[in-house]
């Protein structure tokens, strides 16, 4: 009985290991270039495409793991590449939202403080009485 769990340990560590490498390798390259990509003021309507490009191979060697892994457990090809991409969507997004953080884009247009303002008041709400 306990050489049993044991070799069943063993073999999930073993199959969880086949998944951690190729993770490592992807965050390690997603953090190595933004890095990069700040430094080279890449916006960041452009950052996911520098990205795939740059760790297109850690990617695509993390999707096909998480497909062998989920497979291995029984699960379906189709539902394994479904899983497969929304974890590289994850990885992908995650990466994309630290580098706006980082970069203090918020993805919204900011104002331009040369433009000239209204010259008329906002309008008051009708709960507030106007002063004379």
């Amino acid at each position: 009985m306990i050489i049993l769990l044991a070799a069943s340990s063993i073999t999930l560590t073993a199959l969880q290991a086949s998944i951690n490498a190729p993770r490592d390798a992807l965050r390690a390259c997603l953090k190595e270039t933004s890095a990069k990509a700040a430094n080279e003021k890449v916006a960041t309507d452009g950052y996911e495409a520098y990205v795939r490009n740059a760790c297109g191979g850690q990617l695509g060697t993390f999707k096909g793991a998480v497909v062998k892994f989920d497979m291995s457990n029984k699960m379906s090809r189709k539902a394994s590449e479904d899983d497969a991409s929304a974890m590289a969507s994850d990885f992908m997004g995650s990466a994309a939202e630290h580098y706006k953080y980082m970069t203090g884009s918020s993805g919204a247009a900011k104002q331009d403080a040369s433009a000239p303002k209204s010259a008329t008041p906002p309008p008051t709400p009708a709960s507030e009485p106007t002063k004379p």
